[in-house]
C-alpha cells in the first residue's frame, strides 16, 4: 500500500490532497519613468492559514525586461481537518533593488494575490523582505 494511502486510512479526518504550494506567477518591475528594472530581486512567499506562518521563500531576479516568472508547485499531502478547517495557502510579493524602496504586498487570502503583478519602484532606501510576523 502506499505510504500517503496508508497514512490517510490510519489517521481519522484526514485524506490525501494535491496541494498548491506555489501558483504559477510572474512580476513586472519597472522605475518611475516605465522602464524596466534588470537585476530587482522579485521573492515569492507562501504562507498558510490558520497560522500565517510562512512556508517558504522563492526569489529570482528580473531580466532586461524587468521580469521574474515562477512555475506552479503542487505536493502531495495528507491534510487532516480541524476545528478550524484545512491549511490555506496565501502568497505575498517582496520586490528589493539597491537605490530603490523596497516594494512588499500584506495579503492574506489567495483571493486577493495578483498572479500577474506589475510594480513601478520608486527611488529610496531598499530594505529586505521582512520576516513573517
Amino acid at each position: 500500500m502506499r505510504p500517503l494511502l496508508a497514512a490517510a486510512l490510519l489517521c481519522t479526518g484526514c485524506y490525501p490532497i494535491h496541494k498548491l504550494i506555489q501558483p504559477e506567477a510572474k512580476a513586472t518591475v519597472v522605475d518611475s519613468h516605465q522602464a524596466p528594472i534588470d537585476g530587482a530581486t522579485v521573492t515569492l512567499i507562501s504562507s498558510a492559514y490558520p497560522y500565517h506562518r510562512e512556508k517558504s521563500r522563492d526569489a529570482r531576479a528580473t531580466d532586461v525586461h524587468g521580469v521574474a516568472t515562477f512555475d506552479a508547485v503542487r505536493e502531495w499531502r495528507t491534510e487532516v481537518l480541524f476545528i478550524h478547517g484545512a491549511e490555506e495557502y496565501f502568497w505575498n510579493w517582496c520586490v528589493e533593488k539597491p537605490g530603490f524602496a523596497t516594494f512588499e504586498t500584506e495579503w492574506s487570502g489567495s483571493s486577493a494575490f495578483e498572479a500577474d503583478l506589475k510594480v513601478t519602484l520608486q527611488s529610496g532606501d531598499s530594505l529586505p523582505c521582512r520576516a513573517p510576523h
